[in-house]
């Protein structure tokens, strides 16, 4: 997000490729984990669960009164060492994550290089999205306040309603060029917390974010490009790096110059 900061907010960052399903992925995964512990991620486990697959288009034309039916879902990690970088791959999306952030570039280029051993060995057809995310912790230094930290329009109406804050939050969606953005921020006491739909797998979250404040926000930043695409390691690239500029612009807009000081000591 432009000049990296000394200390960033950020404490987890996702980048995910959807891509056709490889039901026989299972034969391919003692390839990916022999490429992926030579790259530098050597911890491997897997995790089975039982999900609802719902009817598809075709199915339900066939049989309008089909139901729901249980599926077998298996996911696949591979992190590293100190379990601050991590890869889950299934039958349809490898998600790279990361709870020691460093700079766009290199956080990039590690999530390509794994998705280019994934598309070797499998040879991926197409592409159904390509999503960028990062989850912020905005805790106000002591003497300070949230609203010191974040712009008046995604701090809800707390100081005008009175009494003590239990929580507020605010959702933006919005289409900007190809990019989908979806900008949440949580505003709430206690300590650190994850949206209800992500939590982290396999990977530990640094210590400094783990400290109590009496409030603090959640910033969850959410771009994608979405739509079938013949798969290309170039247009995936291109895809991230304009949901970035999306996502950094999106960024500064909800924090305050006081807040970007305060990350910069």
């Amino acid at each position: 997000m432009g000049t990296p900061l000394k200390n960033p907010p950020v404490y987890l960052t996702l980048v995910q490729a959807r891509f056709n399903p490889v039901l026989k992925l299972a034969d391919y995964v003692p390839s990916v984990q022999e490429g992926l512990r030579k790259a530098g991620y050597p911890a491997y486990t897997q995790q089975s669960s039982v999900v609802m697959r719902l009817p598809n288009t075709q199915e339900m034309q066939q049989q309008p009164s089909a139901l729901p039916q249980p599926a077998q879902h298996v996911q696949y990690f591979f992190s590293n060492a100190a379990q601050t970088h991590g890869f889950v791959l299934n039958s349809d999306a490898l998600t790279f994550q990361s709870s020691d952030y460093g700079t766009y570039e290199k956080f990039s280029a590690q999530f390509l290089q794994g998705l280019a051993l994934v598309h070797d060995l499998v040879k991926l057809d197409f592409t159904e999205r390509v999503g960028l995310r990062y989850l912020d912790h905005v805790a106000p230094r002591k003497g300070e306040t949230i609203d010191q930290y974040l712009v008046p329009e995604v701090l809800g109406l707390g100081a005008r309603l009175g009494g003590q804050l239990l929580h507020a939050f605010s959702e933006t969606f919005c289409a900007i060029d190809k990019v989908r953005l979806r900008s949440r921020v949580l505003v709430q006491g206690g300590s650190l917390v994850f949206p209800p739909d992500l939590l982290p797998n396999g990977v530990k979250v640094h210590e400094r974010f783990l400290q109590p404040s009496e409030v603090s926000a959640m910033v969850d930043t959410d771009g994608a490009v979405e739509g079938r695409e013949l798969f290309a390691m170039d247009a995936v690239k291109k895809h991230l790096d304009a949901i970035h500029a999306v996502i950094g612009d999106s960024f500064r807009r909800t924090v305050t110059p006081h807040a970007l000081k305060a990350w910069d000591e």
